[in-house]
């Protein structure tokens, strides 16, 4: 007879140790294996009794461990004092700048005093003291609120009034900041030097402390240095200058003139006057400070008050001069020709200015140029001839008031010695001079600074044509300036005005040359005069207008009129013809016909690859067709090649059969 053995499941480790609320899972799973006995086993009741006396001693182990810890929890909770935590002072920047005067600016640096308080009342402060100043300041750094978070901020006492944003709190050397609930609190102050008047540098210790509130300081004070600098609007160290250069001995001019002078040397007489006005880097008057003047050149200086009517005291001193602010600098000559180079500098050495003047000599050298080579009428005609005069050094003469004319034929133009006056324009540095036409006919005309033919002093021109011509017109001709524009392009006319002799009219305004309508197109000319007047000179007179912007030819037309010789009066004029055309036009239009050239060569290559693309699709097609046909008949003889082999199969299969019976 085999016997059957029962192995009984044993509890779990895990689930032994979990403590009394087990016991009676235990015990019930203890009966299953005494009833499956029918009788009880003392080894078994031992063994679980022992383990129910372990888990209680294990849970009493267990409940002795958790009171000790409670116990030791609420023991560490115990109450504080209420204390100031995580306090820090914090600089935006460790250097800022300022300048005289001021107080909080934008180069000013911004501190940030911050602390986590317990309860309302806690407070902390901030306290600035100068390290180091340059000598004789007297002023005291401040404090200006920029931003504030939960906190009361008082500038005199903890708890004292309420400091706005912005407020400079002058006077106030300390700043308190008080909590007005718990939790964090903070503010910004701007630092600065409260409108110091010395430049230099300042430094400046901020020093945290702990006002209210206890705990135990943890902020760090912080050092700034403040650069001051003199204010701009009220420096006197002169940084620029106006220096205004004025002809002769006075101070009235509003801008620069051109000053040229005879080299004679004076030293009483001032050849120009400067007048100068000190400024500082802002632009405003520096009145405190002196200046220098120095020449390099010709020239001597000196330098005297100005007063509303005159100029006193200035005599020829010196080629350096220290001058006082207000007074001006004068330049004499000194006998030498050429430029004067005057410079203004301040104290510092710092150029502010430079004016220029030229001193000459005796004139040596006359170059005559013919401005009007045609005159007419009896009376002196301004601007005929233009001169430039110059001393043995080259340079402008510019002070001349009278020049000699000799003319070759007195019965044509006047001139035998005859004085009269030039202009002189200090622009071109040359002179204007008259000429009195007598008749027509021509003549040399000779510019001179001599008094006679015998003078043994004095200069002469080189000879000149000027001619008297004729103030009847008897022709008139008409050219243009080109024969092809582009559209909108400038065009000129010129009018040639001819007398009988076939000479050119003198300058002047001449009367009915065209009938009515002046010169006329077929297209309407932008500015184009269509008056019948022709203003001349050297026997030349100009229209000038726009063609229209089109293209195609412009034909202009005239007819003469009745200021001419009878024989030429109501005579039209051969028509002139113009081109206007636009090469870069006429470029695009081709350049445009070879683009649509070329885009038809493309239609047809794209057609032509086109019906290649459906020839290639068919001949695919049908190879593709041929593939599938070879393959249908490829599979058909697979098939039977398989059936026949199956067959052979089979009769080798027999055939081993029989051999094996």
């Amino acid at each position: 007879m085999k016997h059957v053995t029962f192995h009984l499941p044993s509890f779990l480790r895990r689930v032994r140790i979990h403590g009394g609320e087990f016991d009676s899972s235990a015990r019930a799973m203890n009966r299953v294996k005494q009833a499956r006995l029918l009788q009880a086993d003392l080894r078994i009741v031992r063994g679980s009794t022992i383990e129910r006396k372990q888990m209680s001693t294990t849970i009493k182990r267990i409940a002795l461990v958790a009171v000790a810890a409670l116990g030791l929890g609420v023991l560490s909770v115990v109450p504080s004092n209420a204390a100031n935590q995580g306090d820090t002072l914090v600089l935006s920047a460790t250097t800022a700048t300022q300048e005289t005067t001021d107080t909080a600016t934008a180069g000013s640096a911004t501190a940030t005093l911050s602390f986590l308080a317990s309860a309302a009342g806690d407070s902390m402060s901030v306290t600035a003291s100068l390290i180091s100043f340059p000598a004789g300041n007297t002023k005291l750094p401040r404090f200006a609120l920029s931003e504030t978070t939960t906190g009361t901020i008082a500038a005199a006492t903890a708890g004292g009034t309420q400091q706005a944003k912005g407020e400079l709190a002058s006077g106030a050397l300390t700043q308190f900041v008080s909590a007005t609930a718990a939790g964090t609190t903070s503010a910004k102050y701007v630092v600065y030097m409260d409108g110091p008047t010395v430049a230099g540098t300042y430094v400046v210790k901020l020093t945290p402390a702990v006002v209210a509130g206890g705990g135990s300081l943890n902020a760090t004070a912080q050092t700034l240095t403040i650069t001051v600098t003199t204010k701009a609007s009220i420096s006197t160290v002169a940084a620029s200058a106006t220096s205004i250069l004025n002809a002769g001995e006075t101070s009235s001019a509003t801008a620069d003139v051109a000053v040229t002078a005879d080299r004679t040397a004076s030293l009483t007489t001032a050849a120009a006057t400067i007048k100068v006005g000190l400024k500082n880097a802002a632009g405003s008057a520096v009145t405190a400070e002196s200046f220098t003047a120095t020449i390099s050149g010709p020239g001597i200086l000196g330098s005297g008050e100005d007063t509303a009517t005159t100029i006193t005291g200035p005599s020829a001193t010196a080629r350096v001069l220290q001058v006082k602010n207000g007074d001006v600098v004068q330049v004499f000559p000194d006998g030498t020709s050429g430029v004067a180079t005057i410079t203004i500098a301040s104290m510092l050495g710092v150029t502010l200015a430079t004016e220029t003047l030229t001193f000459f000599g005796a004139p040596a050298t006359i170059v005559t140029t013919v401005k009007k080579p045609v005159l007419g009428g009896t009376t002196a005609v301004a601007g005929v001839l233009d001169i430039v005069v110059k001393d043995s050094a080259g340079v402008s003469v510019s002070n001349l008031t009278s020049v000699n004319l000799v003319s070759s034929d007195a019965t044509k133009i006047a001139g035998a010695y005859t004085a009269v006056t030039p202009v002189y324009s200090t622009t071109t540095q040359s002179y204007l001079v008259p000429v009195t036409p007598v008749a027509a006919g021509s003549a040399n005309i000779t510019v001179t600074t001599k008094a006679s033919a015998t003078a043994t002093t004095g200069v002469d021109a080189a000879a000149v044509s000027v001619r008297v011509g004729s103030a009847t017109p008897a022709s008139v001709t008409v050219s243009l300036d080109k024969a092809s524009y582009a559209p909108g392009e400038a065009i000129t006319a010129t009018i040639t005005l001819l007398d009988a002799t076939g000479l050119a009219v003198a300058d002047g305004v001449y009367n009915n040359i065209f009938a009515t309508g002046g010169i006329s197109a077929n297209y309407s000319i932008a500015t184009w005069s269509d008056t019948t007047t022709v203003t001349t000179v050297a026997g030349v007179g100009t229209r000038t207008g726009y063609l229209p912007s089109t293209e195609g030819d412009v034909t202009f037309k005239w007819t003469t009129g009745t200021n001419l010789a009878t024989a030429n009066q109501g005579v039209a004029g051969t028509p002139i013809v113009v081109s206007v055309s636009s090469p870069a036009a006429a470029a695009a239009t081709d350049a445009a016909n070879e683009a649509r050239d070329a885009a038809d060569a493309a239609t047809d290559a794209a057609l032509q690859a086109a019906e290649a693309a459906d020839a290639a699709t068919v001949a695919a097609q049908e190879a593709s067709d041929a593939v599938a046909a070879l393959s249908e008949s490829v599979t058909a003889l697979v098939a039977g090649l398989q059936a026949q082999i199956k067959s052979l199969a089979a009769v080798l299969a027999r055939i081993a059969k029989k051999v094996k019976a």
